[in-house]
């Protein structure tokens, strides 16, 4: 088989996330309390004993997400013996994949995700604009609605989530007027505001610039060397060359529409077979169930799923070079 491992994005996280392998795992624990060393605060009792709104703040649920992926993967390859033969990030999940294939140190990924969770947040702060997702519409049908308000008003498509679920960005009358279009279409808007889980922002959009100066002086800090397995950026749905590629990537991201939809099609044209959800929740796993063209993904974070894939597992033997997770 040929595994592509799917890392989720911010809005996967939720409170008891890895219980079952912080109970029973010590390398779970030990690399949440890494984490916790690096953020200066106790990761482990926020995700098991906090409150929902204080982990949804991006400050932290960035790199809550990241260690809980790491955690799921770091238990994947040991019960295993396999490390994916691609990888695939949403968002987030991208610098998660990076991590997993040694592209980037855990304590330098969960640092920068922190100043990146916090950095991103402004936007909500200074109102900058407004997010959401529109389901059961057609790509061109979106393209061409947005294509006509923009105008007047600024708004993108920030993500092509499925064949028929795409995230929008863009100003809070921009998204009213689409709003109508939606619905007069037969299709539905739903504001990231109604979600709770959700981060009410324009990520991935030009409407984030005013951030991106501030972004790029914090990748230059980053030490990137080649990851150990391809890793497919969203940013352009093709593999990413080498680590010199890395840092210009995630600074794009933030203004680019993240092409979860065609960085799948470009895995599966090169012969992924099974698509495993490293990452807290099934947000991952859901996503792809929208996808008709695609098998079904399997959950790390679901006992049943776990148990399927043991069943699947075909050991490659293969040397993990990404370094030590946590």
């Amino acid at each position: 088989m040929t595994v592509c491992a799917l890392f989720p994005g911010q809005g996967s996280q939720y409170i008891g996330m890895c219980s079952d392998l912080l109970n029973s795992e010590p390398e779970a624990n030990r690399i949440f309390a890494e984490a916790s060393e690096v953020l200066g605060y106790d990761l482990r009792t926020l995700i098991m004993e906090g409150a929902l709104d204080q982990l949804t703040a991006s400050v932290h649920a960035q790199p809550a997400v990241l260690t809980a992926s790491c955690v799921l993967f770091d238990s994947f390859v040991r019960q295993t013996g396999n490390i994916p033969d691609y990888a695939i990030g949403h968002s987030l999940g991208e610098i998660s994949a990076l991590v997993a294939a040694g592209a980037i140190r855990f304590t330098d990924g969960v640092r920068f995700t922190a100043q990146r969770g916090a950095l991103m947040h402004r936007a909500i702060r200074e109102q900058k604009g407004r997010a959401g997702l529109v389901v059961d519409l057609a790509q061109v049908e979106l393209e061409e609605m947005v294509e006509t308000i923009r105008q007047t008003e600024y708004v993108t498509i920030s993500g092509y989530n499925s064949p028929r679920q795409f995230v929008v960005a863009g100003t809070a009358n921009a998204l009213r007027l689409l709003d109508d279009k939606v619905d007069h279409c037969g299709g539905e808007f739903i504001p990231f505001r109604m979600m709770p889980m959700k981060a009410d922002a324009p990520y991935h959009s030009e409407l984030m610039q005013f951030i991106q100066p501030e972004l790029e002086e914090m990748l230059a800090e980053i030490p990137f060397t080649s990851p150990s397995f391809p890793i497919c950026s969203t940013v352009h749905g093709e593999l990413i060359r080498g680590p010199e590629d890395i840092p210009k990537l995630l600074s794009n991201q933030l203004l680019q529409p993240i092409r979860w939809n065609q960085a799948l099609t470009r895995v599966h044209q090169l012969g992924a077979t099974v698509w495993v959800d490293i990452g807290p929740g099934e947000t991952i796993r859901n996503m792809l169930a929208e996808n008709t063209a695609l098998p079904a993904a399997y959950s790390l974070d679901t006992p049943s799923d776990r148990s399927r894939l043991a069943e699947l597992n075909e050991p490659k033997n293969q040397k993990y070079e990404g370094g030590e997770v946590g």
